[in-house]
């Protein structure tokens, strides 16, 4: 027996697709594999028109010219990719949506001839985006007497501001859509519609609003009765159940004249229309209006609670109210909440508010992760925006910053459940369901967010020499230390260096401070340092931490030279790259997260260059960093967004012996000894090998060379001392130097001058 299905992919969704060789339409040998087809090429022109609405399938198993039936409730055997959604409370059905190509594809392979969505949509149940004019003539009415009521009555929606749109029903009749803001309750926007048919009839008295058929004999009936709650009227290119296979088609006006038939376009003549006209609807939702009854934005009963809770003299939040140019649409935020307990609250736009929840625990970023979520009150549109301090004293007190925004879309929609993606940083397919109370759980269901390799590269800061203004750049200390980039993933924190060396053995008291922060995944930038009284740096005693091995060798480190991480920016945050947001953001959303202790500290900013400077030179610290406010984080490159700038001590002290020279030094010297004497003898302090040009290198070398050969002045052992000359102390030399190490030497000394003296 041959098989009577096969197994389609479309848009990476699997569907089972039966009897495709059945005819549906016998006049034109129409197949059911051909309705398939055409509603999978059709998808990107219907799509924005079916979107997101429930949808009543109308469907024929055995041909047009066979028996039908309504399918509004959502079979058991449906897909779980195609959308669905529950219209109301007091309704049972769980209407299917088309919300991609498959799911056309699916309803077409049903024998769905026609597909009629509602006037609202998921994301504003209760409330259309559009009314509908269906112009349904009696048997005796021409259809040329249909496109001038058409015509006419276009003129007569212009006078009340509207921008109605044309198509055919694909039967008898014509459809004028009229796009609206859906901010309206459905028996208001009825109300608003049957006055306007009624002005209508009032002046036209071949038009009825009755239905029944022997009433209105002779007369044109206007069907707005189609914008009723749970009412549909046919989709833009859907099929329809008739001979011939014809298309409900989107028209300009200006083909209106031209029209012969309202089943003018089918299923073999459509697309030839489309690849000459495209779109002709594509403004549709660019011309939302306000009813005309309305004389003002109503303001939702919905932020009753959010009102009552605010004080909007002393809190910056924003009130309830609506901007006059509202256009509704479906938009989520996802904040940073810094209140009594840090959490982030996610927020999506419905029916003119946003639903909100706090997610104590953050977005969940693995498949198959789910996370408590409190549904909150209700927060009005312009908390889309919202970023700043709440008053400790007033609801929700604390800083707040946007995190993530964009779009998203509804797959299913229950009273109690809400499974929907989000297109913005955050992208995968989510579902949220109440569990009791206030309580609903958050769950990734599909895709999130992937970091395939972290940058352990840090970003670079280049040398200045002048403080920058503070209205630029803002300032902290330079830190003294080693330079590493902790990553905190879940309970596993590993600390790497510069180089991307792992260092977490050997500083276990730091990785064990990191794990306490707070967000579950972390990538920031710092500076282990291990601090003497005072608060000053000790660069030898950290370096030295570095070449550590055995367990015991650590332990006993730990304890004799504890260190300190302090961190300054932070590159990756619960799942998401934030390296491309403004420092202020990073360094604000890292120091919420962490619990400062003996180990763990923040890097503190200061807004006043100059004295922060006098304070860490007067400290004998080594410098300052200046970072330029609202820069991006650019990993291992080098950049003037960074600035550090260097306490600058300069010395004289005797050069006592010179190291041989190599490579492009060959036939000079490498650097200088120097030392400089007390009353107790010779003191070393340490060699300067930077500072020279070429020519420099070798006008020294000759007055070195000359100079009487001595003996080492001090017993203290040093580097190099095999390759060294030792000469007596006939030349001072002048040398610029970061700070002296605990053993008196300098610290990245370089040469300034020199001169020959007489004795020392």
């Amino acid at each position: 027996m041959a098989k009577k299905y096969i197994i389609s992919e479309i848009e990476g969704k699997k569907l089972k697709l039966t009897n495709l060789d059945k005819i549906l339409y016998p006049s034109l040998g129409v197949m059911k594999a051909q309705l398939v087809q055409y509603y999978i090429e059709v998808a990107k022109y219907m799509l924005p028109f079916v979107h997101g609405r429930p949808m009543t399938l109308i469907r024929y198993p055995d041909g047009v010219n066979t028996n039908r039936f309504y399918s509004k409730n959502r079979p058991t055997w449906t897909p779980q990719w195609v959308g669905s959604v529950q219209v109301a409370p007091d309704d049972d059905n769980i209407y299917n949506m088309a919300n991609d190509a498959a799911s056309l594809a699916w309803m077409a392979n049903l024998a769905t001839l026609e597909l009629h969505p509602m006037t609202i949509k998921a994301q504003h149940l209760g409330k259309p985006d559009h009314f509908i004019f269906d112009l349904d003539p009696s048997d005796n009415i021409t259809f040329e007497a249909i496109k001038e009521l058409a015509a006419d009555l276009k003129i007569h929606l212009e006078k009340y501001g509207y921008v109605p749109y044309l198509k055919t029903s694909g039967g008898k009749g014509l459809h004028l859509y009229v796009p609206i803001k859906p901010i309206y309750e459905q028996a208001e926007v009825i109300g608003a519609v049957t006055k306007i048919a009624k002005a209508y009839i009032a002046e036209n008295p071949h038009t009825t609003l009755r239905m029944s058929k022997e009433r209105r004999k002779g007369k044109i009936l206007l069907d707005i009765y189609r914008n009723s709650k749970s009412q549909t009227c046919v989709a833009p290119y859907s099929t329809r159940g008739k001979i011939g296979c014809p298309i409900s088609t989107p028209l300009k006006w200006s083909e209106l004249e031209g029209l012969s038939s309202s089943a003018e376009y089918n299923i073999f003549t459509i697309q030839e229309r489309l690849k000459e006209v495209g779109d002709v609807w594509s403004g549709f939702y660019k011309d939302h209006k306000p009813l005309h009854t309305d004389k003002s934005i109503p303001s939702s009963p919905k932020l009753t609670s959010y009102d009552k809770k605010r004080d909007f003299k002393t809190t910056t939040e924003p009130d309830a109210s609506l901007s006059a140019d509202y256009v509704p649409q479906s938009r989520y935020v996802v904040q940073i909440h810094d209140a009594s307990n840090l959490h982030y609250d996610l927020r999506l736009e419905d029916d003119g508010v946003l639903l909100s929840w706090a997610v104590p625990k953050g977005m969940p970023t693995e498949k198959g992760i789910k996370r408590l979520a409190i549904q909150t009150e209700p927060h009005p549109i312009k908390y889309l925006t919202f970023e700043g301090v709440i008053p400790k004293e007033e609801y929700g007190g604390g800083e707040m910053w946007v995190y993530d925004t964009g779009t998203y879309e509804i797959a299913k929609r229950e009273s109690k459940k809400i499974q929907f993606s989000l297109n913005g940083k955050y992208k995968g397919e989510y579902r949220i369901f109440k569990t009791k109370d206030k309580q609903w759980i958050l769950e990734l269901v599909d895709g999130g967010i992937q970091i395939d390799e972290i940058e352990i590269s840090p970003m670079l800061a280049s040398a200045g020499k002048n403080i920058p203004s503070r209205e630029k750049y803002f300032f902290e200390i330079k830190w003294d230390g080693i330079r590493v980039v902790i990553v905190k993933d879940k309970e596993l924190v590993k600390i790497y260096s510069r180089n991307g060396n792992e260092l977490t053995e050997k500083f276990p008291k730091i990785a064990a401070a990191a794990g306490d922060i707070e967000a579950e995944y972390v990538v920031a930038d710092g500076e282990i340092v291990a601090l003497e009284k005072g608060g000053v740096p000790n660069f030898s005693k950290t370096v030295g931490r570095m070449h550590l091995t055995g367990k015991d060798q650590i332990r006993r480190a730990a304890s004799r030279t504890p260190s300190t991480l302090y961190l300054f920016d932070c590159l990756y945050l619960d799942g998401q790259d934030i390296r491309a947001e403004p420092i202020e953001k990073r360094r604000a959303w890292l120091r919420v997260n962490m619990k400062v202790s003996t180990h763990l500290r923040y890097s503190d900013a200061f807004d006043d260059g100059k004295a922060l400077f006098e304070a860490v030179e007067a400290q004998g610290m080594e410098g300052i960093m200046c970072k330029l406010r609202g820069s991006k984080y650019k990993s291992k490159a080098r950049s003037k967004d960074w600035l550090k700038i260097k306490v600058s001590n300069t010395d004289v002290a005797y050069v006592v012996g010179y190291t041989e020279g190599k490579g492009d030094r060959q036939g000079a010297f490498g650097s200088m000894q120097l030392a400089k004497k007390d009353p107790e003898g010779w003191v070393y302090k340490g060699r300067v090998g930077t500072g020279f040009s070429q020519k420099l290198l070798k006008e020294i070398y000759a007055k070195l060379s000359a100079v009487k050969p001595s003996k080492k002045l001090f017993k203290t052992a040093v580097d190099e001392e095999s390759r060294s000359t030792w000469i007596a102390p006939a030349y001072k030399v002048e040398v610029k130097f970061a700070s002296l190490t605990p053993n008196g030497t300098y610290r990245e000394p370089v040469f300034l001058n020199m001169k020959k003296v007489k004795k020392p």
